[in-house]
């Protein structure tokens, strides 16, 4: 038998899948009913990984316009950042943007992620 665990987030009436685990089992014995402890680790890494992306995706398009002139920020950089979750180290999204031309003051880019991230 051939068992796959998947994700799926419901937004804005889509749904974005992701496959985080496929086993296969064969023989039923002690050692091998259910999930190992490495299956285990690996589902719960790949929808650890999946939630906070669509979840950081998510916040940078709500972000991604310039709240005076509704323009769209220019890219500097793409940028990852990692994060220290409960459940182990993630890598998400940290663009760097540039400052939009109606702003004059403050930095001439900037890191729309660095709202909620708190470590350095």
């Amino acid at each position: 038998m051939t068992f796959r665990v998947e994700v799926v987030c419901l937004h804005d009436g889509s749904e974005q899948r992701c496959s985080v685990v496929e086993t296969e089992k064969s023989e039923l014995a002690l050692e091998t009913l259910g999930m190992s402890l490495d299956e285990g680790k690996a589902m719960l890494h790949g929808v650890q990984n999946f939630m906070a992306a669509q979840q950081v995706t998510e916040d940078l398009k709500r972000k991604r316009v310039c709240p005076t002139c509704a323009e769209r920020y220019h890219s500097k950089e793409a940028g990852k950042h990692t994060v220290k979750t409960v459940f182990g180290p993630i890598e998400v999204s940290n663009p760097r943007w540039e400052r939009c031309p109606c702003q004059t003051e403050g930095a001439r880019t900037f890191r729309p992620a660095t709202a909620w991230l708190r470590e350095p």
